[in-house]
């Protein structure tokens, strides 16, 4: 599943349609498209892992989930779950989800959390986290989209191995101090991850994910399926400290 920065590559990629006109819209999805005829692209703006296309009145978000995918100008053998035409252009999506908004992006979402956004706030993250999340494994926090908008499973294990926590490590037994370093680490890392994009060695670059040992004293990781998330995950037991 594409992770936030992703979104954002893709955000980048689209501005050149900004202000254009869409002529239609179409595709096999059941969202209604009724009103995506002839109404100008206000603009193309991204929350986490949705992709935004921003008009007057409402605005249609777009998640690729494990699957999706774009295209632009090409198409593919199958039908497009959702695709916008313009004048001298067309958006393909394959297999994504979309909904149809009434308003803005601002009434809807909440960009406090989005770890790629300027509005992002550090200190109501941790507050939230604090009183919300205090029984909860720190490793299926960061994939919660409520509280660590735009985090997936790379910037899960890296942001996780950098900050030297155990993801089975519960919320509460994590000193604050150590909470504010991940916070800020899973940021930090996010914008890495968006740069390494340009030249496609996020995976290649990436300390732990998709390795076997740690770089930093060469011991075998450990790889499995953990939290109540049940998602693949790196681990090294030396260099991440279980909180108790």
């Amino acid at each position: 599943m594409p992770e936030g920065p992703s979104i954002v590559a893709l955000k980048t990629k689209l501005q050149r349609y900004k202000g254009k006109t869409v002529t239609e819209a179409s595709g096999y999805g059941e969202m209604d498209k009724s009103a995506i005829e002839k109404v100008e692209l206000l603009e193309i703006d991204s929350f986490g892992k949705n992709l935004l296309f921003v008009f007057k009145d409402f605005f249609v978000s777009v998640h690729l989930g494990l699957f999706g995918s774009m295209l632009i100008n090409k198409r593919k053998k199958v039908n497009a779950s959702f695709a916008l035409h313009l004048a001298d252009a067309e958006i393909n999506f394959y297999v994504t989800k979309t909904q149809f908004h009434k308003g803005k992006p601002k009434d809807f979402y909440n960009f406090k959390t989005d770890i790629l956004k300027k509005q992002f706030d550090g200190e109501f993250v941790l507050k939230t986290l604090q009183e919300d999340f205090a029984g909860k494994m720190i490793g299926d926090v960061l994939l919660d989209q409520e509280l660590f908008t735009g985090v997936g499973n790379i910037i899960r294990i890296e942001a996780l191995y950098r900050s030297k926590i155990h993801p089975d490590s519960l919320v509460k037994d994590i000193p604050e101090k150590k909470l504010v370093y991940l916070i800020e680490t899973v940021v930090n890392y996010a914008y890495e991850f968006l740069d390494l994009l340009k030249n496609d060695t996020v995976k290649e670059e990436a300390l732990i994910y998709g390795k076997k040992n740690c770089p930093k004293d060469k011991s075998l990781l450990l790889v499995e399926e953990m939290g109540k998330v049940n998602r693949k995950t790196y681990v090294c037991l030396k260099c991440q400290k279980l909180f108790k």
